[in-house]
């Protein structure tokens, strides 16, 4: 997720008054820290003022503990039980009228307890010494008129008085402060803009509750920028303090503010929404005009809606529905995919409404359809659209064998944009795009501004404009994923540093042609499993139900982030994921061996003489293939350095001492060897890529 704010910036933040919600300010604050905003001012009212003292003392485990235990006894004279039932609705009527009237004939709600928390909480000393301006409002009933007041402007020794001050709401018994009464802040300005603005702060952050009062206008300045977070659902009374409705309200503010920051959509749920509006249309048109209207009539969508915006109401409130948790943030494919799953258990069961089937027909309609769609790594595709490519790749090579043409793309063209230098990725590309009619225009490591001259963002919209498709291949996976978010057109990864989708489909093809299955097939492999090659075999494996093992020392495991991810695939699919030192174990009845290289062209020599070093133990020989099954198959994405017949394998193998490296020359000569069939396969796989992501034509 990318920040939205600039934190080179100091923001003023704003608290308004709204007692018992003010929990929601707490999780919102804590948001607002771990993004690491900067609040170099605070002004409050009421419990705005209350959280806006914790906020200068910094201390948030504090703020949490005091919300989290909040009772309805630690702010007033009042039994909790009582209360308790009040807001449950469980008191009749005939018993709240004698306690309201006794409690007017008493002055009041007797609000000690507050000012004994007050006491027990705030560390004026040390807010005073926070370098935080802190500014709270209140409303001084002997003067009539409105107080804002900062920091220096009270007393030492009276910032606890002052911020009960602020907080006494109309019912609250009154007591006098050095002769003056004074009532909650809110009557005369809820929403304590105006003494940020008058101190000059010009990026101010607004964390609403919205708690009755006064909110005067204020005439912010032409460059300032106002942030708010605020609810979007009923955070409960003000005067509801219960602990386990202030936990509640710390989750939603926590969120809202994610929601902020992070540029978050969706109105129930927090959505990490990645997709174009071209997406969205996409995945709505087989969904007629009339169906979009009593789709909106029914959600309360505003006339004028777009796709994006149907598409975003049916998918929240079908999960809402089947109750898919809100409190944490998803990604479009994720709710997706929840929802989907629950309505598969449920739909027999419950009397579901019409737009939930509408939402589910729409994804079954597009499951295998997968037109318009980025190919950036398998983690984005089930395994059953995995396997419809699998399937769709050995139909287009049975057609290439027998001469039938897969040509009707006549008029279409590819961009091939290569920031590393490829042999079978471009010759893979190139080839299948021919085959299909179409042109393409090859961009090498220095055939483009990209990222020199010209923006990733910038490349991604001229070549979307030109081209019908763009493969890239190159260094960090966020430059293919920003390409894809820019170009509008189908992209599709030929290699990062972190995946490698298209050789796992040439892969898995090459597995299936040798073994007539892939479930329950167990493939190893050994040597540096960090990387592409080792993060991509892992992901499909796992989602495709082959075992997968990764044998090599623990520092070359791959990323433990990933291996619990390709856990949970592992789980559906009835895979295993295994991480092995042992060479013996791990390769026992593999039936599939699998390598890379260790070391990529350009690294220095310190890093060869390392590699070979840690790695020599899990080199592919005779002997580990002979471990495996009888029927085991040796597979290695190529360039392989198996022999001293190229210029780099000759000069390492001089200045090292070494014939080969990852694998011997015997096991890639023999007849396990299934290297280059799994060459040609490249080609056949990303030609289903393209036909699949570009449709028929």
């Amino acid at each position: 997720m990318k920040l939205l704010l600039d934190l080179t910036k100091e923001y003023g933040l704003v608290l308004d008054g709204g007692g018992a919600r003010g929990a929601y300010q707490i999780g919102a604050w804590k948001a607002l820290r771990e993004a690491g905003v900067h609040i170099n001012a605070v002004a409050g009212t009421s419990v705005g003022a209350l959280n806006g003292a914790l906020i200068c003392m910094g201390d948030l485990e504090k703020a949490e503990k005091i919300w989290s235990e909040m009772t309805f006894s630690r702010v007033m004279d009042v039994d909790d039980a009582w209360m308790e039932r009040l807001f449950q609705g469980e008191q009749r009527l005939a018993d709240i009228l004698p306690e309201i009237r006794r409690i007017l004939a008493e002055g009041g709600v007797d609000v000690t307890p507050l000012r004994r928390l007050i006491h027990e909480t705030v560390d004026e000393k040390k807010i005073r010494e926070s370098g935080i301006e802190f500014c709270m409002t209140t409303f001084s009933l002997s003067e009539f008129r409105k107080l804002e007041l900062s920091i220096s402007d009270i007393p030492e020794g009276r910032l606890e008085d002052f911020l009960l001050a602020s907080a006494y709401l109309i019912g609250f018994r009154n007591e006098k402060m050095e002769g003056r009464r004074y009532l909650d802040g809110g009557l005369a300005d809820n929403v304590p803009v105006a003494p940020l603005v008058e101190r000059g702060y010009k990026d101010i952050i607004e964390i609403r509750i919205y708690g009755p009062g006064r909110e005067p206008r204020v005439k912010l300045p032409e460059d300032a920028e106002i942030y708010r977070i605020g609810p979007r659902v009923r955070l409960g009374s003000i005067l509801e303090f219960d602990g386990r409705r202030s936990r509640q309200n710390m989750k939603i503010g926590y969120y809202d503010a994610k929601r902020m920051l992070y540029g978050l959509e969706g109105i129930i749920y927090y959505i990490d929404q990645e997709y174009s509006d071209e997406w969205y249309e996409r995945r709505m048109r087989d969904v007629s005009e009339l169906e979009k209207a009593e789709l909106a009539f029914r959600l309360k969508i505003a006339p004028g809606y777009t796709d994006k915006e149907i598409y975003l109401a049916v998918l929240e409130a079908s999960a809402k529905q089947l109750q898919v948790p809100k409190y944490r943030i998803y990604t479009v494919d994720e709710v997706s995919k929840l929802v989907q799953e629950r309505y598969e258990i449920l739909a027999d069961s419950l009397e579901l409404p019409g737009f939930i089937h509408t939402f589910t027909d729409i994804e079954r309609n597009r499951a295998m359809n997968l037109k318009g769609r980025n190919f950036l790594t398998l983690k984005d595709f089930t395994p059953e659209e995995i396997t419809y490519l699998i399937d769709l790749a050995a139909d287009l090579k049975e057609k290439k064998k027998n001469g039938v043409p897969v040509d009707h793309y006549k008029g279409k063209n590819i961009a091939l944009l290569f920031e590393k230098d490829s042999t079978r990725t471009r010759c893979a590309f190139e080839v299948a795009a021919h085959d299909m009619g179409m042109g393409t225009t090859y961009l090498g490591p220095t055939g483009s501004q990209m990222g020199k001259k010209e923006s990733i963002e910038d490349t991604a919209r001229v070549l979307g404009r030109m081209f019908d498709g763009i493969e890239y291949r190159g260094f960090g996976q966020e430059i293919v994923e920003e390409l894809a978010q820019y170009a509008g057109v189908p992209v599709w990864n030929g290699l990062t540093n972190e995946y490698h989708p298209t050789q796992m489909l040439a892969d898995m093809l090459t597995i299936r042609e040798n073994f007539g299955k892939l479930k329950g097939l167990k493939l190893v492999y050994m040597g540096d499993a960090r990387y592409n090659m080792g993060n991509s075999l892992m992901v499909a494996c796992s989602k495709l139900g082959l075992d997968f093992v990764a044998c090599t020392t623990k520092d070359y495991f791959p990323n433990e982030e990933l291996v619990e991810t390709c856990r949970g695939y592992a789980a559906e699919s009835g895979a295993t994921i295994t991480l092995t030192e042992d060479v013996k174990e791990g390769t026992k009845d593999a039936d599939v061996i699998y390598t890379d290289v260790w070391v990529s062209m350009g690294e220095p020599d310190e890093v060869w003489e390392k590699r070979i070093r840690e790695l020599s133990p899990y080199k592919v020989t005779k002997e580990v293939m002979e471990n495996a099954k009888d029927t085991a198959i040796f597979l290695h994405c190529l360039p392989a350095f198996h022999d001293l017949k190229t210029k780099i394998g000759k000069e390492m193998g001089e200045r090292f001492g070494i014939l080969d490296m990852e694998v011997t020359d015997e096991v890639v000569e023999a007849e396990q060897s299934k290297v280059f069939d799994e060459a040609e396969n490249r080609m056949h796989t990303i030609k289903a890529v393209m036909v699949a992501t570009l449709g028929e034509f």
